[in-house]
Formats: structure tokens, C-alpha cells, sequence
């Protein structure tokens, strides 16, 4: 396991590195050797089955099988192959399950054996990185391939018997719940993400939907309402509580607490950087709290108009710089999906902004570039790790500064 911060090759089983001491993190291999390690054996004995809320996610590749027929039968095996560690890639960074790949077809579960809270929301950004990784694998493929491939995916929220099943002792999970996501996916055009009425409602604060009424999908009694994802909300709402419903409440017993957070930003304009931390127990209102203070600097004139970023610690797990990588995609709308060069050009836009020199800009945007993982061979070879982060950090103040 490489150390982020000195580079050097840790063993596997250590926490933190053996050279500098600092807190290793686990490469994706290992993370996903390790959801291997506790999936079927770990989670359920081969005579056990229990009930679960699940998502169940159904994708797959459209003209695929008329493209095989053409294509020699070494090309179809290594596009699969290359398909396949794409869509797991993305399913298993939001620590969804495969449950199985079917010729260019896969179906993974969110919420058994792992599950969270987020489970229906996990589903469906898994769902766009898929389209967004089959698109940069189609533009790999595209001179061998002839033609574009699109992905149609189906998703789908219910509950679901979880278990080991058949002679292999396979964890899969049963029920209805599946047959209707494999429903839905069989409605998507290519392009599209459908999804049920379940999971519309648990994900409705956190993307955009077209309803698309009711549909009659093949082998169910009765027509379902079935919507299009359209993509994820820039500002989530609440997922629970009065303002998921679109309500409004006064708030409080929290005029204490609101006053010392204005009285720290005050401090901030004064040019004394503040750190303020709000801890509490889940459902105390942290949130509203923070909506509250940026509600009352939106209204208060008297405080000029500052810019206020914002971001938060990424709940599926958090990659290196991973929140100043946030800041600055939201400070120079750089978008996941951009490609290289439009996230490249949105930087190099974002720095004229600010008035930088020539020079100072040349040598801030590949580090600031770097910083949100795009590749850049502009960055010296030779700088050492240490080095290289507080250059970083430089650049970083440089931008928000």
C-alpha cells in the first residue's frame, strides 16, 4: 500500500506508514478485496436468507449483440472485459454489490450485504459514473468498434430476500424488487436512467426527475409510474424533515448559537481567520443551523456581499484533498462530467478572473488541475511528494485568496 504522503510501499496490513507516520489509505484493489472478503461467506451462512430494503440496479450495453457478430470473438472478450471493470469500478465505489454480469449486462444491489442509509442515492450516482466511464470506454473504442454504445439502465427500490442461493452458494437476492428493475431497464431508451417510484422518493431531494407517467412494462399486471433521471441537483435539499416536504419553520432556542457563528464570520472580514465547529447529536439541527446563517448574511446588507463557498466531507469516503478538490469545482464550475480540456479552460478562465499574471497562472493551473484529478503532464517528475503538497497548498491559497 503507497503512503500519499512520502510515497513510500507500506505492507498491507499496516495503518500508517512505517517512514513519515502518516494514516495510509486503502487503494481501491484492496477496498474491493475487501468487499469480496466479507460478501457471500462473510455475511450469511450457506443456509441463511434474511429480508432486506435494497436498490437494485439492471444495465446494459444497447447494440452490443449486433456489434459482436461482426466483431472477432478476442475483440468481444476484451471489450467485455474492459466493460466489466468499468461498471464494477463504479458500482463498488459507492460500495454497491455485483451480484452478476450477464453477457454485456450488469446487476448490482445497493443495501445487501452492505448497507446504508443512502442506499437509493448511492444507486443512482453509481449509475451516472457508469455513464460517464462507458463514454470515455466508447471513445477508446471507437475505431475498433465502428459505432457508439450506450448504456440503458433500470434502477429499482423494494424489499428483497438476501441470501445464498442455488448449488454455488451465491449470495443474490430474490423477489420481485428485481424482476421489476429488469423491467425498467428493459423500458429505458439508450441513454437513459429510469427509475421506480420508490426510489424517486427517497432521491427526490438529491437529483432532478422527468416524470414519464405510467408505463405498462412487460409481465406486470398493472402499469407503474416510472421516472427519467435527469441528473443530480447542484444544491441537494433536505432528505428529511419540514423542508424535504418544501416547508418552512422559525427557528428555535438557537439565537445564542446563531450570534456566535455571525460574530466569527464578522471576524473573518475583519481578516482573522475563524474555525467553528458544530457538534451535536443526529437530528439537533446542525443543518438548519448552518441554512439559518446563510439565510441571515443573504438578508444583513451591512455585511457587503461576501462570497460564501461551501462544501462537506464526501459520505462514501473521502479521497485526498478531497474537500479543497470541492471548492474549487465549485468555485470555477467545474463539473465531474466536463471533459479534460473544458475543466481546463474553466481554470484557466477562473484565474484571468482573479487577475493573474501570465507567469503566476501558468504555474498555478496545473497544480490546481492536479488537485482535482485531472491528469496533467505539465507537473514536474522529480518533486518529492512533501514538496509537491505544499505546493498545492500555495496554489490553493493563491485561488481563494
Amino acid at each position: 500500500m503507497g503512503c500519499a504522503g512520502c510515497g513510500f510501499e507500506a505492507p498491507p496490513d499496516f495503518a500508517f506508514c512505517p517512514r513519515c507516520g502518516a494514516r495510509l489509505v486503502a487503494s481501491e484493489e484492496t477496498r474491493q478485496a475487501r468487499q469480496a472478503d466479507r460478501t457471500p461467506a462473510a455475511e450469511a451462512a450457506a443456509d441463511e436468507a434474511d429480508r432486506r430494503l435494497v436498490t437494485v440496479l439492471f444495465a446494459d450495453v444497447s447494440g452490443f449483440t449486433a456489434l459482436a457478430e461482426r466483431l472477432d470473438p478476442e475483440d468481444v472478450r476484451e471489450f467485455q472485459g474492459d466493460l466489466f471493470r468499468e461498471m464494477e469500478s463504479a458500482i463498488t465505489r459507492y460500495e454497491g454489490f455485483v451480484e452478476k454480469f450477464v453477457g454485456d449486462a450488469v446487476v448490482a444491489v445497493f443495501g445487501a450485504p452492505l448497507a446504508h442509509e443512502d442506499d437509493p442515492e448511492r444507486a443512482l450516482r453509481a449509475a451516472l459514473e457508469m455513464f460517464t466511464r462507458m463514454a470515455a470506454l466508447d471513445e477508446r473504442w471507437a475505431r475498433r468498434l465502428g459505432a457508439p454504445l450506450a448504456l440503458h439502465v433500470g434502477v429499482n427500490t423494494g424489499p428483497v430476500v438476501a441470501g445464498s442461493l442455488g448449488a454455488s452458494a451465491a449470495y443474490a437476492v430474490t423477489g420481485d424488487t428485481v424482476n421489476t428493475a429488469s423491467r425498467i431497464q428493459g423500458a429505458a431508451e439508450p441513454g437513459q436512467i429510469l427509475v421506480g417510484v420508490t426510489t424517486y422518493r427517497l432521491t427526490q431531494h438529491a437529483f432532478a426527475f422527468e416524470p414519464l407517467g405510467e408505463l405498462r412494462l412487460r409481465g406486470k399486471a398493472e402499469p407503474l409510474p416510472i421516472y427519467r433521471l435527469v441528473g443530480a441537483l447542484e444544491t441537494p435539499r433536505a432528505a428529511r424533515g419540514l423542508e424535504a416536504h418544501g416547508l418552512v419553520a422559525p427557528l428555535v432556542g438557537r439565537a445564542e448559537e446563531l450570534d456566535r457563528l455571525l460574530a466569527a464570520f464578522d471576524g473573518a472580514l475583519g481578516g482573522r481567520a475563524q474555525v467553528v465547529s458544530v457538534i451535536g447529536e443526529a437530528g439537533a439541527g446542525k443543518s438548519r443551523l448552518i441554512t439559518e446563517l446563510l439565510a441571515a448574511l443573504a438578508r444583513d446588507g451591512g455585511r457587503g456581499t461576501p462570497t460564501v463557498r461551501r462544501t462537506a466531507c464526501a459520505p462514501l469516503g473521502e479521497p485526498t484533498y478531497g474537500v479543497l478538490a470541492r471548492l474549487c469545482r465549485e468555485a470555477y464550475r467545474v463539473d465531474p462530467g466536463d471533459a479534460l480540456e473544458v475543466a481546463r479552460q474553466k481554470l484557466a478562465g477562473g484565474l484571468r478572473l482573479l487577475g493573474a499574471e501570465e507567469e503566476v497562472a501558468a504555474a498555478i493551473a496545473p497544480l490546481a488541475g492536479y488537485l482535482l484529478g485531472l491528469e496533467s503532464g505539465d507537473l514536474p517528475r522529480d518533486v518529492e511528494p512533501e514538496q509537491l503538497k505544499r505546493q498545492m497548498f500555495l496554489a490553493v491559497r493563491m485561488l481563494f485568496e
